[in-house]
């Protein structure tokens, strides 16, 4: 048993046999950048998660057998499709690209169970929202209100911060680099722990790229170039990714100084 962050318990079932028996789905999730992309920059977002998506979609009676478990109470099998299984995350992607298929990459957006809705005006924004429901009461799907904002102006979606202006660093990743202090042993986990806080704030990405350069010489001691980079990687102000938008001029565009 998993506890969830909202307190809630999850049980999982370790199916690592069956997991390397069962062919891989090549079925493809789409691009993270892409569906960022595609979302910032709107007026009106909607977001929206499955309650316990993969437990919506119905297992194949003759395959229930086969997610089978043993507790003390006697032998059971799933109706329904478990979590920790291999081919659980493209199943359930090819499902929401079949409902949604006339609304995907127009008016919404879906990576396996976060949806998000997106709008440049009010009204169009509120008869996207009609079509959602009407499609999800179609295939009984039913979504988690505690994760769910409807006709915000910001919101998180897939570890990115996303407004009207653009995509903004997410504050809760910058806060694990600015509380984070200078590694003084040159071994390389603390440059990959660094690397890994990184890669999600992706408006300090090209300052990262930098420290990297400078930092990837380091063999035994810690450099005092390699220290003002790590000071001006922790200090540097939040900037603003936006998408660029047609016949816009490219004169006046600067790369960040760092």
């Amino acid at each position: 048993m998993v506890k969830k962050a909202n307190g809630r318990w999850r049980m999982c079932t370790d199916y690592t046999d069956l997991n390397k028996a069962c062919p891989k789905d090549p079925y493809p999730l789409p691009s993270i950048d892409r569906l960022v992309d595609g979302v910032s920059g709107q007026a009106l977002l909607s977001f929206m998660d499955a309650y316990s998506g993969y437990n919506q979609i119905r297992m194949h009676p003759d395959d229930e057998e086969k997610t089978a478990f043993i507790t003390e109470a006697g032998a059971f099998c799933y109706k329904v499709m478990p979590f920790r299984l291999k081919n659980a995350g493209a199943r359930y992607q090819r499902l929401m690209d079949k409902v949604f298929k006339e609304i995907i990459g127009k008016d919404m957006e879906v990576y396996v169970d976060d949806m998000v809705v997106k709008s440049s005006k009010a009204e169009t924004h509120y008869h996207t929202l009609e079509r959602v429901f009407t499609i999800l009461r179609k295939n009984q799907l039913r979504l988690n209100p505690e994760k769910c904002s409807f006709g915000v102006r910001a919101g998180k979606f897939l570890g990115f911060m996303l407004t009207e202006r653009g995509i903004e660093a997410n504050p809760d990743k910058c806060q694990a680099i600015f509380n984070m202090r200078s590694p003084q042993n040159p071994t390389l986990f603390p440059l990959r722990r660094l690397g890994a806080s990184a890669f999600w704030v992706t408006t300090v990405r090209p300052s990262f790229l930098l420290f990297c350069e400078r930092s990837s010489t380091v063999r035994s001691a810690w450099s005092s170039s390699t220290s003002m980079c790590f000071s001006a990687l922790s200090l540097i102000s939040s900037m603003l990714v936006g998408r660029l938008k047609a016949r816009e001029s490219l004169k006046g565009l600067a790369l960040s100084p760092f």
